[in-house]
């Protein structure tokens, strides 16, 4: 008998839980909307004046809130999307750059191992990357320009 009890319990809870959830939901579209973000941000990166064939850029809001990233094209060229929507939010960003040769295959098998570094490995760091940029709302082409000489003093701005 007492499994009755626990099961009326849990039907309760399930069933508040999913008032709550709905309304949840509901809120969050409104709040958010369907429209996308606001901005898109898309450019070339360059290591002395060379497209990278690879890697990843990521922009980190100085304010907080879901990161950015783009996959590096073989061109050098990236497109930004946070989560799984195109674009970002507007605002300061701290930018960081990874790039990897490939890796090799362990002998057992398995995902390779990642590569050297092609980019110098300041750049994969917020704190030591020396990249801010301001995305405006709208559509921001922002080239990066990276170098192999040691870690910037000041940090690299642009629109």
């Amino acid at each position: 008998m007492p499994h009755v009890g626990v099961r009326r319990v849990n039907l309760r809870l399930l069933t508040v839980l999913g008032r709550r959830s709905t309304a949840f939901a509901l809120v969050l579209t409104t709040v958010v909307g369907c429209g996308g973000l606001p901005a898109s941000v898309s450019g070339v990166v360059t290591l002395d004046g060379k497209p990278l064939e690879r890697g990843v850029v990521g922009f980190a809001p100085t304010a907080g809130g879901p990161r950015a990233a783009g996959a590096i094209q073989s061109d050098g060229s990236y497109t930004l999307r946070t989560n799984r929507e195109s674009g970002l939010a507007v605002g300061e960003y701290v930018v960081t750059v990874v790039a990897r040769e490939p890796g090799e295959t362990p002998a057992g098998g398995g995902p390779p191992m990642p590569g050297p570094f092609i980019t110098p490995r300041h750049y994969a760091v917020e704190g030591t990357s020396g990249l801010r940029y301001t995305v405006a709302q709208g559509s921001n082409t922002i080239n990066i320009e990276l170098t192999a000489k040691n870690p910037p003093t000041t940090a690299a701005t642009g629109r």
